[in-house]
């Protein structure tokens, strides 16, 4: 079969000051064994060695440098620019294992009312060995706008008329905007989950997922929510559920402050959190609370400790 074949996919990679991580991700892009890709890595004003990273890649990858402009902005930048009826993104620290590229065509291509796809993905460290493995979950919209629960990991595919219809990535979202993507996104079709690992979702002390999060940034959740429930798209089930969902909303902005050691902020907003939806005063709800205090201080020292050894 030729190359033209084959529906072209493109994905784009923001590169932001990772290039410890930077070429085995693009490694594992080039390594797909999908014969039509285009791969475009953005580098979003680094100020480490990724210029000199990407210059390796010379004819073997589209890349350009611009000033620093943010995260969704550049993928904003590279979609636009993308030439793919698929269209994705990669995170310049996250890896895709082989066929991963070629698997997930095949579930696009096999049902047109699949809009997005991405497969199941395996944490991994600074040295890309795995902690955690199968962490993405099967997508469900009353778990993400609900649950706030988004399981949606590395390596997922959209079809270029949804993204036309929908748009980007929203600039002024700071904490949630591939949530808010998602949302949007579910509106024109089915997301789906492959079963098949096929991703590396890395996590190591520069992540967001390590970072303290102001509360003002914290309240996108509840933006995003009031927009929302403030459309005409909510189905009934999702909107029976509404102060079910501004509780979980509240218990993330608890658990935020819990773990930047604002703890009286914590306990006023888990209080408001459990005057909206009662269920969060139960014993697995709060020792839930406390492993997600403890697990990322914990996850940085067992971090710290491996990287020690391999030393």
């Amino acid at each position: 079969m030729t190359t033209n074949t084959y529906p072209l996919v493109s994905i784009v990679t923001p590169a932001y000051n990772q290039a410890e991580y930077l070429a085995e991700t693009i490694e594992s892009v080039l390594a797909q064994d999908y014969p039509n890709l285009e791969y475009i890595v953005l580098d979003d004003g680094s100020s480490d060695e990724t210029p000199a990273i990407l210059q390796q890649y010379n004819g073997r990858i589209q890349h350009e440098r611009h000033s620093n402009i943010g995260q969704a902005r550049t993928l904003n930048k590279g979609w636009q620019r993308a030439r793919g009826t698929y269209l994705g993104y990669l995170s310049s620290d996250d890896l895709l294992y082989p066929g991963a590229v070629r698997q997930l065509v095949a579930l696009l291509e096999s049902n047109s009312s699949i809009v997005c796809v991405f497969p199941d993905a395996n944490l991994i460290d600074d040295r890309s060995r795995v902690t955690k493995k199968n962490v993405c979950r099967p997508f469900g919209l009353a778990e993400l706008v609900v649950r706030q629960e988004c399981y949606i990991g590395p390596g997922a595919l959209f079809r270029r008329s949804a993204f036309e219809v929908v748009g980007g990535w929203r600039p002024e979202l700071r904490l949630a905007p591939d949530r808010e993507f998602w949302i949007r996104m579910a509106s024109q079709g089915r997301i789906e989950m492959s079963p098949s690992v096929l991703a590396g979702y890395r996590l190591h002390p520069q992540s967001i997922s390590y970072k303290d999060v102001a509360e003002e940034v914290g309240r996108e959740y509840l933006l995003v929510l009031d927009e929302y429930y403030g459309s005409e798209n909510v189905s009934p089930e999702i909107a029976a559920r509404k102060d079910e969902a501004y509780g979980y909303a509240h218990l993330l902005l608890a658990r935020n402050n819990f773990r930047a050691g604002r703890l009286k902020r914590g306990l006023e907003l888990y209080s408001q959190a459990c005057n909206l939806h009662s269920a969060l005063r139960s014993s697995e709800v709060k020792i839930k609370i406390l492993r997600n205090i403890f697990s990322k201080p914990l996850r940085a020292l067992l971090s710290a400790a491996r990287s020690l050894v391999s030393r």
